[in-house]
């Protein structure tokens, strides 16, 4: 038997009927077989789909994605090495916990943990809001008291030097009268975050105001 890996994709697709069964056919051709699926929905004609596949080690992503080119079926987004097929759900209950079970001076940077896994992010990190006001996603979440996703190149100092020139910046503010903190995550411009994604980090945000307010009581 054929030696194999897990591999994480992230396929941008039309939201359309057929469109998940033309790329699972083509994974099927590459001699690969889907393991785990999260579709993510966007604002938008299309979607994008986080597949994990069990694939021979020589399954080539760049083969992959040429082909799916071809048929005009999708674009490849992204292509890591997976260790395991986790659920992306459970996977955010896990940082639940991880959050609820944090002393309450370490809710902020177990917080910013749970973002940059949940999301796939480049960096994620949690500010007050004047540290929020520092910034254009900050800003505009405060305005809206609501999520916000911006195209950037307005990224604090601490993280610039790790991130490309332009990025998505995802900001989550945690109340809508009363903001106290406002979380942030930042992707590269090929990876945008998707309605699913966002829902999730705000449900985080909401979270670890609910524990501060118990703490406090």
């Amino acid at each position: 038997m054929a030696a194999m890996a897990l591999y994480r994709l992230r396929i941008e697709l039309p939201d359309a009927p057929g469109g998940l069964a033309h790329v699972a056919a083509l994974l099927a051709d590459s001699g690969a077989s889907v393991i785990s699926l999260d579709i993510h929905e966007l604002a938008g004609p299309t979607a994008i789909d986080e597949i994990v596949i069990d694939a021979p080690l020589d399954w080539d992503a760049d083969r992959f994605d040429a082909r799916l080119a071809a048929a005009g079926a999708a674009s490849l987004l992204s292509a890591e090495p997976a260790s395991e097929a986790a659920d992306p759900v459970v996977e955010a209950l896990e940082w639940a916990i991880a959050i609820a079970a944090a002393e309450p001076e370490d809710y902020d940077a177990a917080l910013g943990a749970a973002v940059l896994e949940v999301t796939s992010a480049l960096a994620a990190w949690v500010t007050d809001v004047p540290g929020a006001l520092g910034v254009e996603a900050g800003r505009l979440a405060l305005e809206r008291r609501s999520p916000v996703v911006v195209q950037t190149s307005e990224v604090p100092s601490t993280v610039a030097g790790q991130l490309p020139d332009t990025v998505w910046m995802l900001a989550v503010p945690d109340g809508q009268l009363d903001t106290e903190i406002v979380a942030f995550a930042v992707r590269p411009l090929t990876l945008h975050f998707s309605v699913s994604e966002i829902a999730r980090v705000e449900q985080l945000v909401r979270l670890r105001r609910q524990l501060t307010r118990v703490t406090v009581a």
